[in-house]
Order: structure tokens, then sequence, then C-alpha cells
């Protein structure tokens, strides 16, 4: 099983209403995946939320556009904790999803 569909699911599970336009939820989820691996990652590999500014400054471009797309900050929260916990407690889980994050959140082919 792909390990980012529970992270997926989590997100679809704590979805709420947004404005009356059309939301593409697919990249509204990659979104808040995004953001909150990057923030992950950063913070592990630094010790703080503070280290490398690249990671940071994409970690925030992936917040901006989900918020626009209607994410909260709950939606974000709720899938760093999940990602914490799969970081803590499958490893094999968290390499996969860290090079889903590879191939979807980072510039490049």
């Amino acid at each position: 099983m792909n390990a980012l569909v529970p992270a997926i699911l989590a997100v679809a599970m704590i979805s709420t209403t947004v404005a009356a336009e059309e939301v593409d939820i697919d990249q509204r989820n990659m979104h808040i995946f995004c953001a909150s691996h990057l923030t992950l990652v950063n913070s592990l590999a630094n010790g703080s939320d503070n280290g490398d500014q690249s990671l940071t400054l994409l970690a925030k471009l992936h917040r901006e556009e989900g918020r626009k797309l209607g994410a909260t900050a709950s939606h974000f929260s709720d899938v760093l904790r999940y990602l914490r916990n799969i970081h803590s407690n499958d490893k094999t889980a968290w390499v996969r999803l860290s090079a889903q994050s590879k191939r979807l959140c980072l510039p490049g082919d």
C-alpha cells in the first residue's frame, strides 16, 4: 500500500467546507502534505523550526498555496502530527513518504 494514501485520507477526513468555488482537493491535499513534510524534515535535520532557509521557504510556499485552496491550520497540524507518528513508529513508511515528498514537493524533474 502506498504510504501517501493514509496521509491523504487523514487530510480528507478532516476536510471542511470551503468557499463556493470549485476547489481541487488533490492539489490542496498535496500542498498540505508538502508543507507538513518539509517542515518536519527541516525541524529534524536542524533540531529546530528555524533550519534550512530553502526548506523553510518551500514549506511556506506550499502552505500559502494550500490556504488559497481552503486548507486550515487544523489540516496542517493534523498531517504534521500524523507524519511525526510515522517518523517515530514506521521507518519503512517514512522512507516511502519522504521519497514521495521529494518527487511531489521539490522543484526540478
